[in-house]
């Protein structure tokens, strides 16, 4: 069980993403380069910041990976804390809710994604899907 924040946790998201029935679906449209931007709050003292890659691969299904040359302009970023990110993951915090009551702060190409929001069940229920362990 990963920890999150963790390298490990954003690849076991990618893993729940991919393994999704929707998962190519999602990545035709929402393909491109997706930062996570963990603030300190509670037990997190440091900033954490993992880039990932969604591609559509073949047969109909895709390809998600932590990337180790981050892109200078990720097609999205998602900047929350700790807190605000384990309401998101646990399901105790919508996605949209989220946003409008700023408690997660979205910056990139907003209109791309927005337009696609319907293809992003694969992503929040990958989010959801990992058995995480928490920092306490």
């Amino acid at each position: 069980m990963p920890v999150f924040p963790s390298a490990e946790w954003v690849q076991a998201f990618c893993d729940e993403f991919v393994a999704h029935p929707k998962a190519g679906d999602a990545a035709t449209a929402l393909q491109g380069s997706y930062r996570f931007v963990i603030e300190p709050s509670g037990p997190l003292t440091q900033r954490h910041v993992y880039d990932l890659s969604i591609e559509p691969g073949g047969d109909d299904g895709a390809v998600a990976r932590l990337l180790d040359d981050p892109p200078d302009r990720p097609r999205l970023e998602l900047r929350a804390d700790y807190a605000n990110w384990r309401r998101l993951i646990t399901g105790q915090l919508d996605v949209a809710m989220a946003i409008m009551l700023r408690r997660v702060r979205v910056s990139g190409d907003l209109s791309g994604v927005t337009r696609n929001l319907s293809s992003s069940k694969p992503l929040t229920d990958g989010l959801r899907a990992v058995d995480t362990q928490w920092m306490e």
